[in-house]
């Protein structure tokens, strides 16, 4: 095998690599800013919202592909709800904010009034 077919493989190789790289952090979001989301949820509502660490027994970072003004966000499970969800985006302009539930009676909703 001539060196210029192995440099040719290495670089396709290369290329296969970062794309199949930034084709999943573009559908799966990247793990590092949803651990860091589950981290400003957490301190969002402890620091603002009061709550203590043992109200909350989840706090599970997630990613979405279709938002464009908040695609990090986090889920929470509150101790007194342990099957319901709350679920909160990480604005690009540093705000929090809970935009939706999956409690028929959610006792944690925050009002939209920013």
């Amino acid at each position: 095998m001539s060196k210029r077919v192995k440099v040719s493989l290495i670089a396709t190789l290369a290329l296969v690599v970062v794309i199949s790289g930034w084709v999943y952090f573009s559908l799966f979001g990247n793990p590092i800013k949803m651990n860091d989301a589950e981290e400003k949820v957490r301190a969002y509502l402890i620091q603002q919202k009061r709550y203590s660490s043992e109200e909350m027994i989840d706090i599970t970072g997630n990613y979405s592909f279709t938002s464009s003004e908040a695609p990090y966000g986090a889920s929470v499970t509150f101790a007194d709800q342990p099957n319901d969800k709350y679920h909160y985006g990480l604005f690009k302009d540093g705000h929090i904010e809970q935009y939706s539930y999956t409690s028929d009676d959610p006792i944690h909703l925050e009002s939209r009034i920013r």
